[in-house]
């Protein structure tokens, strides 16, 4: 890193790991926050219910009342139709009222028609509530309550709902609920929990206002179901801990800790002296591959090193012999006191060493674009044979299964294909024969001459650089080094493969 740059701030993988599993494990407390939306609905269950107890209780106000005064019954058809509502509470702080007005003293006893049917619908209104828990109030024309579950003999007739329902309308409010004890902390999270539903229906019989039916009740909340199940809840809280304790423990095994171990490694690597090797233990097929690719890596970034270390060597010790004769030949030059033969022999020298390092130079340029130079593609030995032959017309190049398809641009295998045919010029052949053939998923190429051959105690050095049994007519050692890079560049191999006669080079694509 530069001086003066500033490394960018970026999280550590076990920050980012632990937020997600902190989020995770946050996300059933979270729920308890988006209760608030089910507040409503619960509301609106509750309105309906009272509204469905409403309509049974006020059909059997009518019939009561009717068989009381000596009318007939009314038709629960119309009556229904008329009534039929809907759940319409919404919980916010505009559609909550204050809590219910406290009732009045009655200002004149009901009726004798109330009075006769008020045990009967007392008795219905208690039954009813030890199950549903609800408060039932029957009222007469002037809202006093004369059956019910409460307040029996008191006024309602100045509570808003009431007074809706005596003029002809039914009527579901919501008003904030009077505790006479402190509610839970938690219930605070509800605001279902806070309030009670009210709902007023009118009584009509032969179309007339007979009075009204007023039932009240606190919807359900989220917080009693909870409370009700906390046993199981426990088990679900542990269930998600430990659950979220697996998920940290598979990140950490098997993406964290492979992660910390390739890091540590990678700058471990070339301090031991040692080749680089991935950790046994690498988690994820993925984190393996990637290590491999470390490993790879870290192989071709040694053998470049390694390369050019010994080309630094091979180059100052070629390059000494061209320039030390033309230091020689400048020299003898100078004095000027030299024949006119001697004088062309010098000139003879100058031009074929600077010769030489042109040559050298050109040779380890081609050497070091052979990675470059390597092109994937397909090509085949018919596209390159015209320019083969256009460069070398002193030989006889053979071409066979020339049509097989080659995994190697023409370019490419035209310019290994020309140093190794220089390669068997130099070498006094007369004949090449070139052969595609195909190896399960490999592409063999093998080129045979019919020159000098190798010498056995040369066939393991030809491979390495700046090698050449033609020093001294101007070889540099560098062609079949340029093979072996772009072949090696292209995923292959070269090697040199027994013949009877001359010299056989086999290429392996795969």
């Amino acid at each position: 890193m530069q001086a003066g740059l500033t490394r960018k701030w970026r999280p550590r993988l076990w920050a980012v790991v632990l937020t997600v599993l902190a989020i995770v494990l946050c996300l059933p407390f979270a729920g308890l926050f988006l209760f608030r939306f089910y507040d409503s609905q619960l509301v609106q269950q509750t309105e309906e219910s009272l509204l469905s107890q409403a309509s049974v209780l006020s059909a059997t106000y009518a019939e009561l009342y009717a068989n009381a005064v000596g009318v007939p019954p009314p038709e629960l058809k119309s009556t229904s139709a008329e009534y039929a509502v809907f759940p319409s509470i919404s919980i916010n702080r505009e559609t909550v009222l204050p809590p219910r007005p406290d009732p009045q003293k009655a200002q004149a006893p009901p009726g004798v028609a109330y009075e006769k049917i008020a045990p009967q619908l007392t008795r219905i209104a208690n039954a009813a509530q030890a199950e549903t828990l609800a408060g039932y109030r029957f009222l007469d024309t002037s809202g006093t309550v004369f059956a019910g579950t409460a307040e029996i003999g008191q006024d309602l007739g100045h509570v808003y709902e009431v007074r809706q329902a005596l003029e002809g309308e039914v009527v579901s409010v919501a008003r904030t609920r009077l505790r006479g004890y402190r509610e839970p902390v938690l219930y605070t999270l509800s605001r279902g929990a806070r309030v009670r539903v009210f709902v007023a229906m009118p009584i009509f019989v032969d179309q007339k206002l007979i009075g009204a039916v007023y039932l009240s009740r606190t919807p359900n909340h989220i917080f009693r179901f909870l409370y009700g199940e906390r046993f199981n809840l426990a088990k679900a809280a542990a269930f998600v801990a430990l659950s979220t304790a697996l998920i940290g423990y598979v990140f950490w095994r098997f993406i964290t800790r492979p992660l910390q171990q390739l890091i540590l490694r990678t700058r471990s690597a070339g301090q031991t002296g040692q080749s680089w090797e991935p950790p046994e233990k690498l988690g994820t097929r993925e984190i393996a591959d990637l290590g491999q690719s470390f490993q790879t890596l870290t192989q071709r970034l040694q053998g470049k090193q390694d390369a050019l270390k010994t080309y630094t060597a091979h180059v100052t010790h070629e390059l000494k012999s061209p320039l030390t004769a033309l230091k020689g030949a400048t020299e003898l030059l100078r004095d000027g006191d030299i024949s006119g033969d001697q004088k062309h022999k010098l000139l003879d020298t100058v031009d074929k060493s600077s010769q030489r390092i042109e040559d050298l130079l050109a040779n380890m340029r081609a050497f070091s674009l052979a990675d470059q130079q390597a092109m994937a593609g397909v090509s085949d030995l018919d596209s390159v044979l015209p320019r083969l032959k256009q460069a070398f017309p002193g030989l006889d190049i053979l071409i066979e299964n020339g049509a097989l398809p080659l995994p190697v641009q023409a370019d490419t295998l035209s310019i290994m294909l020309t140093h190794l045919l220089e390669n068997a010029m130099q070498h006094t052949a007369q004949r090449v024969t070139v052969v595609a053939r195909s190896e399960g998923s490999e592409t063999i190429i093998e080129i045979t001459d019919d020159g000098s051959g190798i010498s056995a105690g040369n066939i393991d050095k030809i491979m390495e650089p700046f090698f050449t049994t033609r020093r001294d007519s101007g070889g540099t050692g560098m062609g079949l080094n340029i093979v072996k890079a772009t072949t090696e560049a292209l995923g292959g191999t070269l090697t040199v493969q027994p013949s009877v006669t001359g010299a056989c080079f086999q290429i392996r694509l795969g």
